[in-house]
């Protein structure tokens, strides 16, 4: 039922790059699943949401929304974090695992229309005490 709901929230693309459901994306559940208790609790039929279409499903958890609203938005804030730092969501978007110290990331050389403008503030000099 967990991942019925997560796989509506964050159902995924096919667009480029194509995104993993949510089901598909690995997350860590544990603490996932406390807080979508009151939401599943808040479902009128569970049954029929396993069965429904993607567009009912969406359907029956706006009005889930409506009626725990804060359940929901609790549910969603952790969802979509979960969801961001999961490995192949991170790859599908082209974007580095590794963490920024001690290596760094990449960064682009400065182009004339940003060397100009920080030209004028280094020549202001330090402007504090050493």
């Amino acid at each position: 039922m967990l991942l019925a709901v997560l796989d509506t929230m964050l159902p995924g693309d096919s667009g480029e790059p194509p995104l993993p459901a949510a089901s598909q994306a690995g997350l860590d559940l544990g603490k996932l699943e406390r807080l979508a208790e009151p939401v599943i609790a808040a479902l009128a039929d569970r049954d029929a949401f396993l069965i429904a279409a993607p567009a009912d499903r969406v359907a029956l958890l706006r009005i889930v929304e409506l009626n725990a609203p804060d359940a929901f938005k609790a549910l969603l804030a952790e969802a979509l974090a979960t969801y961001y730092e999961a490995p192949p969501v991170i790859a599908a978007l082209g974007w580095r695992a590794a963490p920024p110290q001690p290596h760094g990331h990449d960064v682009a050389p400065n182009d004339d229309a940003t060397r100009q403008p920080l030209e004028k503030v280094k020549a202001r000099g330090q402007l504090w005490r050493a």
